[in-house]
Formats: C-alpha cells, sequence, structure tokens
C-alpha cells in the first residue's frame, strides 16, 4: 500500500518532462473548461421552472404551431372545466417607459391575474400572496428594480406611472424571477390593465388568438391532456381561429418542458433549443476526447521510460494489479490539477460564455452536495478513461521485454498513428463546417429582399405619449441635414406588420397586412407590376397575394369579406417579410394619409454617414421621449434575426480552434518525440548515402500522411452533415469541394509547420552523434 501511495518518483518524472506535463495539462484544463460550462449550462436548462412547488400542475395552452392563446380561452376553460383549479394569463412588455414622479426610467413589465403568486413559487420579500395584487392598481416590483430605483428609500406605497392611462401602486416586493420560462420582470400587475395597452389582448376582444400566454393550475390527479381533442372540439363551437381550421389542435404543455419545447412561445418566454444545447454537448466532448487523446498519445510514447520503473517495482515485490491502480491514480491526479485550473479559467470567460449562450451561467451556485458528487465523478471518469490504456500497456509488459528494448519497438507507433489521424478527422470536419455556417450565414443576410434596405432607419414609436409627440419627433428629424424621407407606418417588412387571417372561398387564408403612407411605399421601392385607379385608402396586392386568391393580375376588386367589396390598387412585386429564410407570403400594403395612420413606428431614409445620421436622429428621439433610442438600420435588423445561426457558428469556430491547438500540440510533441526515437535511422541512412532533403522529406511525409488519410475519411463525413444543415434553408449555398480542400489543406499546412523544425534538425544532424547516443 505504502509503495502504491507514494508518488515521488511520478512527481520527479513530470518535472523533467514539462513539454509533455504542460501539453497534457493545457490540454485537459482547458477541455474541462467547456465540460464545466455544458455541465452547469444544461443543468440549468433541465432545472427550469423544477423549483415551483406546483410544477407537475401548472400546464401552458398551445396549438400545433406555438405556444400562446387568449385571455377569454383562458377563463372559458377555466369556468367549463373542473380539472383547472386556477387560471393565469399574462402578457409582458421589454423595456416600457415609465415615471417615477418626474423622472422617465425603463422597465420589464409582467400584467397577470391575482393568481399569479399562489399559482408559482416567486418569494415575496414584503406583500401577501394572496392579496398583494387584489386591486387592479396593485403593483409587485423585483428586489433589484426596488434597489435600482428607490435606493435606500421604501418602496412600498410609491406610485408608478405605467402610461397616461395606468398609474399603479407598489404593494409588494419579490425575489427575482430566475431559472423560469417567465421572464425576469421589473413589476408586476394586474392584467385587467391590458386593454390601455393594447385593446385586442383584453378578454372581451373576440379576435386576437395568440397574444396572451395562459397558464393552468389543474387539481391533484387529474389527467388534461387526456382531454385534449375534446377541448379542441369545444374551441371549435366558438373560437374563431379553430372554427375556420386555421388551428387543429390544443396541446397542454407542461411547466417543466416549456424551456425546451419545439413550439414557440407567441410572446416573449425564456426558451432553449435542445439540438444547440446537443450540439454543444457533442462538441465539448470532443474537446475532451482530443486533450484525453492526447494524455495517451504522449503517456503511451513515454512508456519506455516509465515502463524501466514499473519493472523496478515488479522486481521489488510489487503485483501488476498494484502498477494498474498507480497509473490510474497518477492519471487522476492530473486531471484534479487540470479540473481545478479548468475552473479557474471558466470563471474568466464567463462573461463571453454568457453573452454568447444569451444566459447567465450560475456557476458558483451549481457546487451544491448533488452537482459537487456529479463532478467528483466527471474527474474519476476521465482519469480512468486517460489512464486505463498506459495502465494495461505498462502493467502487462514483461519485464524481460523492457530490459531487451523489445517493449517500446512494439509500442511506439501503433496507437499514435490511430489518435493522430482521428484528432485531424474531427479538426477537418469542424473547420469544413465553420467554412460552410459562415459562408450560408453570408449568404443569407446578403439575399435580395425585394425592398430597399439601404440607410432605412427602423424607430418605434409605441412608446411616445400621444400622436403629437411622435409628429414633433417626426418633424424635427425632417429638418435634420443627414435625414431624407421619413414615413409613418404600422409595421414594415421586417417585422410584417399586422396580420389577417380571413375564410376565402373555403381556404383559410392569412395575409400580412402593411399600413403606411405614400412616402413609405417610394421610399422602400415597391415595385408595381399592375395598376388600377382606385379612390381613397389604396390597398396592395403583393404578387403572391393575388395566386392566393386565384385572381388575375389585372382584377379590380375582391370580396375578401361577405357582403364587402374592397377594391384593388394595384400589385406589387413579390417582397421578402423578416428575413430570406421565411419565404415569400401573401402581404397586403395600405396606403392611407399621414393624419389618419395611428403608427407604430416611422422609417427614416438617411443620407451622408449613417452612424451620424442614426446619433442625430437619437438625440431627437431622447430628447422628446426622455426614453432610450432603440432604432435600428433595416440591414442591422436582418443580420441580428441571424443570431441563432450566428451563435452556433461562433460556438464551431472556437470549438475549431481549440481543436486545433490541443492536436498541434500533441503533435508537437509526439513528433518531437519520435523523431529523436528514430536519429539512430537517421543517422543509418545517411551514412548509406542518404541526402539531408531525402531524409527531411521521409520524416515530414510520416505525419503528413495521417493528414491525407484523416482528409479522405473527414470529406465525405462532413459534406453528408453540412447538406443535411443547409437543406433546412430554401435560399442556401452549394457545398463547393474547395471548402472542404481548404480545411485539409489548413490542416496539412499545420501539421508541416508544427513537424518540419524537428524534422529538419534531424534531418542535419550528424549522424556521428546519433550512433554515439543510441
Amino acid at each position: 500500500m505504502n509503495n502504491l501511495l507514494n508518488f515521488k518518483s511520478f512527481f520527479k518524472f513530470l518535472s523533467r518532462n514539462k513539454t509533455f506535463t504542460s501539453i497534457n495539462v493545457f490540454g485537459l484544463s482547458v477541455s474541462l473548461m467547456f465540460v464545466i460550462l455544458i455541465l452547469v449550462y444544461v443543468n440549468q436548462g433541465l432545472s427550469t421552472d423544477r423549483f415551483q412547488k406546483n410544477a407537475d400542475t401548472i400546464y401552458a395552452i398551445a396549438n400545433e404551431n406555438n405556444i400562446g392563446s387568449a385571455w377569454r380561452i383562458a377563463e372559458r376553460l377555466a369556468k367549463d372545466y373542473p380539472e383547472f383549479e386556477k387560471m393565469c394569463p399574462l402578457v409582458n412588455y421589454s423595456e416600457y417607459g415609465i415615471f417615477i414622479g418626474d423622472k422617465k426610467y425603463k422597465a420589464d413589465l409582467l400584467m397577470v391575474d391575482t393568481t399569479f403568486f399562489t399559482m408559482f413559487t416567486f418569494p415575496l420579500v414584503q406583500g401577501d400572496p394572496n392579496t398583494v395584487l387584489e386591486a387592479k392598481n396593485h403593483a409587485v416590483i423585483s428586489e433589484s428594480f426596488a434597489k435600482r430605483i428607490f435606493s435606500d428609500r421604501d418602496p412600498m406605497g410609491q406610485y408608478i406611472k405605467v402610461n397616461d392611462s395606468v398609474s399603479v401602486m407598489v404593494n409588494g416586493i419579490m425575489k427575482d424571477i430566475k431559472n423560469s420560462t417567465i421572464p425576469y420582470s421589473d413589476i408586476v400587475f394586474k392584467i385587467d390593465n391590458v386593454h390601455f395597452f393594447n385593446e385586442s389582448l383584453d378578454s372581451e376582444h373576440g379576435y386576437n388568438a395568440m397574444g396572451v400566454q395562459a397558464f393552468f393550475q389543474t387539481v391533484p390527479g387529474s389527467n388534461i391532456q387526456a382531454k385534449q381533442e375534446e377541448i379542441a372540439e369545444y374551441l371549435k363551437t366558438f373560437f374563431w381561429v379553430y372554427e375556420r381550421n386555421i388551428f387543429q389542435k390544443v396541446i397542454f404543455v407542461p411547466l417543466t418542458e416549456i424551456y425546451f419545447s419545439k413550439l414557440q412561445a407567441t410572446t416573449y418566454m425564456n426558451q432553449n433549443s435542445w439540438t444547440f444545447v446537443v450540439i454543444f454537448m457533442f462538441i465539448g466532448i470532443l474537446i475532451l476526447i482530443f486533450a484525453v487523446i492526447n494524455y495517451i498519445n504522449l503517456t503511451v510514447a513515454q512508456t519506455g521510460s516509465r515502463a524501466k520503473e514499473m519493472a523496478t517495482r515488479r522486481l521489488l515485490g510489487s503485483s501488476r494489479s498494484e502498477l494498474f491502480f498507480r497509473l490510474i491514480i497518477e492519471s487522476t491526479i492530473v486531471c484534479t490539477v487540470s479540473f481545478f485550473i479548468g475552473l479557474l479559467l471558466a470563471f474568466a470567460v464567463l462573461p463571453f460564455a454568457n453573452d454568447l449562450l444569451q444566459v447567465t451561467i450560475d456557476l458558483k451556485g451549481f457546487f451544491n452536495l448533488s452537482n459537487s458528487l456529479i463532478v467528483i465523478g466527471v474527474i474519476l471518469l476521465v482519469g480512468l478513461i486517460s489512464g486505463l490504456l498506459p495502465a494495461i500497456i505498462i502493467s502487462n509488459s514483461k519485464p524481460i521485454d523492457i530490459v531487451r528494448g523489445g517493449f517500446r519497438t512494439k509500442t511506439k507507433m501503433v496507437f499514435s498513428k490511430i489518435f493522430i489521424t482521428f484528432q485531424n478527422v474531427i479538426t477537418i470536419m469542424l473547420l469544413a463546417a465553420s467554412l460552410t455556417m459562415i459562408l450560408q450565414i453570408n449568404h443569407m443576410i446578403k439575399a435580395p429582399l425585394g425592398y430597399n434596405t439601404t440607410n432605412m432607419l427602423y424607430v418605434p414609436t409605441y412608446q411616445f405619449e400621444s400622436r403629437e409627440k411622435v409628429n414633433t419627433f417626426v418633424n424635427e428629424t425632417r429638418q435634420l441635414a443627414s435625414v431624407n424621407r421619413v414615413a409613418y407606418s404600422q409595421g414594415v417588412p421586417f417585422n410584417r406588420g399586422n396580420n389577417w387571417t380571413l375564410v376565402y372561398e373555403e381556404r383559410n387564408i392569412s395575409f400580412q397586412v402593411l399600413r403606411a403612407d405614400t412616402t413609405f411605399f417610394n421610399m422602400l421601392g415597391l415595385e408595381i407590376i399592375h395598376k388600377n385607379n382606385v379612390d381613397g385608402n389604396q390597398m396592395y396586392f403583393s404578387e403572391q397575394a393575388m395566386r392566393e386568391l386565384n385572381l388575375p393580375i389585372d382584377a379590380t376588386e375582391v370580396k375578401l369579406w361577405e357582403n364587402e367589396t374592397t377594391f384593388i390598387a394595384g400589385v406589387v412585386r413579390d417582397f421578402q417579410l423578416l428575413n430570406i429564410s421565411y419565404g415569400i407570403k401573401p402581404i397586403l400594403v395600405v396606403i392611407e394619409k399621414e393624419e389618419d395612420i395611428h403608427p407604430w413606428n416611422v422609417l427614416i431614409e438617411t443620407q451622408g454617414d449613417p452612424f451620424i445620421a442614426r446619433d442625430q436622429v437619437k438625440e431627437v428621439y431622447e430628447r422628446i421621449s426622455q426614453l432610450e433610442f432603440t432604432g435600428q438600420y433595416t440591414e442591422q435588423q436582418v443580420e441580428e434575426s441571424y443570431t441563432d445561426q450566428q451563435r452556433m457558428a461562433k460556438l464551431v469556430i472556437i470549438f475549431a480552434i481549440i481543436a486545433i491547438v490541443i492536436s498541434l500540440l500533441g503533435l508537437l510533441a509526439m513528433s518531437t518525440y519520435f523523431i529523436q526515437q528514430r536519429s539512430r535511422e537517421v543517422a543509418v541512412r545517411k551514412v548509406f548515402g542518404s541526402s539531408n532533403s531525402q531524409v527531411l522529406i521521409r520524416l515530414i511525409s510520416t505525419f503528413m500522411s495521417y493528414v491525407g488519410i484523416a482528409f479522405i475519411i473527414a470529406t465525405p463525413v462532413a459534406w453528408y452533415v453540412m447538406n443535411k444543415w443547409i437543406a433546412d434553408y430554401p435560399y442556401r449555398i452549394s457545398l463547393y469541394p474547395w471548402i472542404f480542400i481548404t480545411a485539409g489543406l489548413f490542416c496539412l499546412i499545420v501539421a508541416f509547420i508544427t513537424v518540419f523544425y524537428q524534422s529538419y534538425q534531424a534531418a542535419n544532424s550528424n549522424p556521428v552523434n546519433n550512433v554515439k547516443t543510441e
């Protein structure tokens, strides 16, 4: 046992082989940093809302497309189905302008029912969950908001002016909402006020179908999911989207499944893609495998020197099992040290990781008792895997083979060839994936959208207190030298405007509707391909809209609603809503007089330097509204619409770089070792007439061949995977051969540079010295 626990010789070995030790510790530390971040990230995702006391009985209502519904539906179902104990509709607004006294702030708003604090487990610092939202003007603020706005003052009883019609009184303070699908909110107040923000969301309104998140708490022991078909049939009797078969299914999604649900919430909720998490985990594990391979590779390569020590221990009485466990413990020690270095690295890169993943990773909060046991298990597993192969090889060796030198001959290249080739396969695949993703994303960002996107600055106006303030902003903006034109509108192509869904010739047709003035139409450069003479408000139909209606291009009227004729002012060429991935949809552009439009936004065409223009518009906006400017250029909006794809590409690029660095260091160490081992062969070849260049080519080509084999293996696999990925995009690139050739050449060049110096020194060495050394 004393022999087993005496590691003095192991630490001496590490100190004598600083290069190999550094490479092993670096590779394991970086890879374990990723493993730590992945563990915490996945754990947070899987534990979302599981702290809720009623988590097992809370559901959100959804259809086959989205999670969302209407307030009046929630009320009706809660009344008519005894399986429901409580219901709570939710509506949220982010960064909404509010007043406290004469000061203006931005706050995240959440409107809920009085049941909110009894259904959900969001602890109150002050206030009673049963009565805190009893009155229509009662509100609860978050702890962070209270500290940020009220500082040392007592916020209880203070009034907050949310808009011209709504003032609420602080009646409670809650702990910040964390680790929930329900987003963080500064102010929570009653949904009875929602008609002051959007009349269509009110419980009395019959048209809005998806603007509210409706949560239900079921009676314990009931099975509401078994009644989904029955409820869908029931909704057909009075809810228009089911009457018209726009939606056909009712789905009750458990609260704990919303975060990773494939169904997207129609209003802002915290959700994530399970596919993204799986890819993140998979690539992270690959990086860990890289580091483990380096450890195994370098340890096996050095078995000659370690085997002599182990042979001596065998002769002094140690058993094979003792040697085996000793080597496993040694690898576990290295892994443990690497883990703590990796943990420090994880804390160092945490801000970058939070930004990339769009979450707040709580590293400190992760290390409770159960999670610490998981971490210990990971360390032991990595230590076992890393040390297993070297332990088997060394502990099973015969002392006589070690003395004769045959042991080194048998082991020196077998495993290394496989491992180096595998590392290059993965590296080439990651590089090819990175190139493909970058090209595809740029291809979509630069895709023609069918309208003018250059210098188009979108500025939302819904937060202005009145139309007069909007007019003041527009009039002052028009005076700026950097502004060419300004238009009023309800929506722009990027945010798709409003939606009209109707039954036409017994078919459901969904139109996106943009209401705007003539300036808007001209600024975007929408192309009219046919025009009719129509008085009053003019309604232009896109080509796709005419196709959906089965109308000829020269049609002058259509009955969209029973007993009501709609005149067609003309037909505009199809243009793209949102981004190129959204596909061509039927669109109606309604041209109205400027004074008749209730604008959701203004569209500003700037000239000259776009950054200077934006700053000038921003100054006018913030002076008049007293709010932070949120305007964006259309090109910026389009680029940001691919955030998920860009996030994935960044992740793959980061992992590709790490993979290259780890494999490069491993190759550097291995090439140094094997060239040293082949010094006698080099000397003999030079004695028998081989030139320096011939020896150099022979040494380098050995390692280049591994990259060549890896390229042959990696290319078809990478092509298949990336072909499946781009197939999801209607507007996509071709998988050009140069993408894979570039990835292969890059690995080849890196490998060449890595092994060239050692090979050059060996090729130009004096053979006499090498023979003497051997």
